[in-house]
């Protein structure tokens, strides 16, 4: 009598390392290549204490991982920019300062190769994030998509006919420092020129320049968003105007690069209902001559990855260096 085949071994799916690094805070967790997020964990960045704290403090949350998960052999970092992919260098992020000042060229991955003992890949924060829209988010189906990471900076970047776009020499397409009206001196940008997008569009610019509208020092923008949506005119007077810079910028990319889908992440993004239906009014006036022979306006949605999209877009380029994707 024949025997029944054996079943086949199951495959362990492969885990790697993953870091969120923004200007605020940090996250580590160990994902595996279906996309789950097997542990993770959140905190306060160390950046205001220094560069050195800063990377002991990566280092530290990477080995605790590790000691979990001994059979990782590769970290992803997504963090904010500039930086150099290849390299695996920060370029003096704009908003990395602390006591002993900028950053300047910082070699990050080699330096956590050295301490964690395994390999590392870097990659933007906004980049990694639309990676991570793409893999396991609203930008699945969509061949031509964006992304805006509205929170201490503001992050973008672009996936042009399935392909990420980058600009010479590897460099990410920082479309936050396009400028929407130079030299107005009220929009001071963390890379020290007047008018960005991210001057505008950032929630930390948001609140800054709120601040001095409303005279009020002590003002957040969560709590500027509870007054607009009791109807207080001034506070609504703040997200009218920050639907027009938001319309400017998207018209401004929507030229450039074509996309079909438009997703919002980072913690400003809560505040959607006060300034998209604005902006997609605005939008679609500043597009009128072009509406019949572009196509529809892209939508603009909310990433339903809520704050995980960092991390999981820093999986997805460990998970592209040991081949699993």
């Amino acid at each position: 009598m024949a025997r029944p085949a054996k079943k086949p071994l199951s495959k362990k799916k492969p885990k790697v390392l993953a870091y969120d690094l923004g200007g605020t805070k940090v996250s580590v967790g160990v994902i595996d290549s279906s996309g789950k997020i097997l542990a993770s964990h959140r905190e306060p960045v160390l950046i205001s204490q220094g560069k050195k704290a800063t990377l002991d403090q990566l280092a530290r949350l990477g080995l605790e991982m590790i000691k979990q998960y001994p059979e990782i052999e590769v970290a992803g970092i997504a963090s904010a920019g500039p930086l150099d992919p290849e390299r695996g260098d920060l370029l003096d992020p704009t908003n990395f300062k602390g006591p002993d000042g900028p950053w300047g060229r910082t070699p990050i991955t080699s330096i956590l190769k050295k301490r964690l003992k395994i390999e590392v890949v870097l990659e933007n924060d906004a980049a990694s994030a639309l990676l991570a829209e793409s893999w396991q988010g609203l930008a699945k189906k969509f061949r031509n998509s964006m992304i805006l990471t509205l929170g201490t900076g503001l992050g973008t970047a672009f996936i042009c006919n399935g392909r990420l776009v980058r600009g010479g020499n590897s460099s990410h397409t920082e479309a936050g420092h396009m400028m929407i009206i130079q030299d107005d001196e009220s929009a001071l940008c963390g890379c020290g020129n007047y008018g960005c997008a991210e001057a505008y569009l950032s929630g930390k610019f948001f609140a800054h320049r709120a601040r001095k509208r409303l005279k009020n020092d002590q003002i957040d923008a969560v709590q500027i968003a509870a007054r607009a949506r009791r109807g207080e005119k001034a506070a609504l007077a703040l997200f009218d105007e920050y639907s027009g810079h938001m319309a400017t910028t998207l018209h401004n990319c929507y030229r450039i690069f074509g996309p079909e889908i438009v997703i919002l992440t980072g913690s400003f993004a809560a505040a959607y209902d006060l300034f998209i239906p604005q902006t997609q009014e605005k939008l679609r006036y500043l597009m009128r001559r072009y509406l019949d022979l572009t196509g529809p306006l892209p939508e603009i949605q909310v990433s339903t990855l809520e704050n995980q999209a960092g991390l999981l877009g820093g999986a997805y380029i460990a998970l592209q260096k040991i081949g699993a994707l």
